[in-house]
């Protein structure tokens, strides 16, 4: 299970990366635009797949995957390994809730410094997609000493992506 403070980290204004890989071992990256825990052991991330179409072409039920949480201010970092649970067409909540994390997100990368242009082609609630996954691991990646190191709190089931 992930600690109720990496949890908050999760859900909010954080950068989100996520990577799938195909059959060929071939890997694809995309960008979430918001994330929240659904119970004790899930989560789901918002997806464009107008933007990202071949992230979300690698996954299906329990594919792994592979999810980068970001600070952008101080590179504060989380990843998880994951086991893909559901995918779903997003609603009218999930795009107000893409909408809220992408102000957040673009305010606070405004605030260092980043122009607007660029922040746009990252983030999009176009054709979003809700991707419901199962943690198997977490690591912490913020730069230092402790980095790579797994981090207790997620079920060892092993390694995904």
């Amino acid at each position: 299970m992930i600690e109720a403070e990496v949890a908050t980290f999760i859900e909010g204004a954080v950068m989100t990366i996520l990577a799938s890989r195909d059959a060929a071992m071939v890997a694809a990256i995309g960008r979430g635009v918001g994330t929240r825990r659904l119970d004790a052991g899930a989560f789901e991330t918002l997806v464009s797949r107008a933007q990202w179409p071949l992230l979300l072409a690698n996954l299906e039920t329990a594919a792994p995957l592979a999810i980068t949480f970001v600070r952008a201010e101080d590179y504060r970092c989380y990843q998880i390994k994951a086991e893909v649970e559901a995918l779903a067409e997003a609603g009218e909540e999930d795009r107000a809730r893409a909408l809220s994390y992408i102000a957040a997100m673009s305010a606070r990368l405004g605030a260092l410094g980043v122009p607007p242009r660029p922040i746009s082609a990252w983030l999009t609630e176009r054709d979003l997609v809700r991707v419901a996954y199962r943690p198997l691991s977490l690591y912490t990646q913020t730069p230092g000493p402790q980095a790579g190191s797994r981090l207790t709190g997620a079920s060892s089931a092993g390694d995904a992506a």
